[in-house]
């Protein structure tokens, strides 16, 4: 990096995908994330039954899949576009560029995960995936 601006090679790439399309599936073996440019995106994972459960969906400006990135393990749920979008995948050497000039943004990406978990949480304590069969 030279004067806070990002070096151009495929460290932070822009990429967009149509309504429907499949950014990646839960075990997939990858070391990068994304940001919304614009546009949604659904995050969803399978029951042991095979039925989809949407777990969040996400907007402009916000982030997904840095787990992969983080603990370097499979995907833990699948992504796909609900309408046109455009984002911006980073990899691990992307983001310790984004670390490195913007240690704001890495505060607020942690909030932000905090927020995300305790939302997920309470989608599966009210899940019919963890009531007591009778």
């Amino acid at each position: 990096m030279t004067g806070g601006t990002f070096e151009t090679n495929a460290a932070i790439v822009r990429e967009t995908y149509a309504p429907n399309d499949f950014i990646f599936f839960e075990g997939d073996l990858e070391s990068h994330f994304y940001i919304i440019e614009t546009g949604k995106v659904q995050i969803f994972t399978k029951s042991k039954a095979g039925k989809r459960i949407n777990i969040l969906t996400i907007e402009d400006g916000e982030s997904f899949g840095e787990f992969a990135l983080l603990d370097n393990k499979p995907r833990s749920a699948s992504a796909q576009a609900l309408t046109e979008v455009t984002l911006i995948k980073v990899s691990a050497q992307g983001y310790e560029q984004l670390v490195s000039v913007l240690p704001v943004w890495a505060t607020c990406m942690m909030k932000s995960f905090i927020v995300r978990l305790k939302s997920m949480t309470e989608q599966l304590r009210s899940s019919d995936q963890f009531l007591p069969r009778g």
